[in-house]
């Protein structure tokens, strides 16, 4: 169980206290923007990795970020 609550069990099953902050962890996500799944490393994460965050959001990648001379 994680740091943030005080583990309970129901029906003979470990499990969170109700309204636990890390609960999320516990469950995989699918990415908007390429459909794989993953577990968040924070509450509210929609997307994978910074490229498909990126790429969902419209924004460039530091790859395709050019210094302007």
């Amino acid at each position: 169980m994680c740091k943030s609550c005080e583990a309970m069990m129901i029906n003979g099953i470990l499990c969170h206290e109700q309204g636990c902050p890390e609960a999320y962890k516990d469950y995989k996500e699918e990415c908007a923007w390429c459909g794989q799944d993953f577990v968040p490393e924070y509450d509210g994460q929609n997307c994978c990795s910074d490229s498909c965050y990126n790429a969902y959001w419209g924004y460039p990648d530091e790859d395709e970020l050019t210094e302007e001379e």
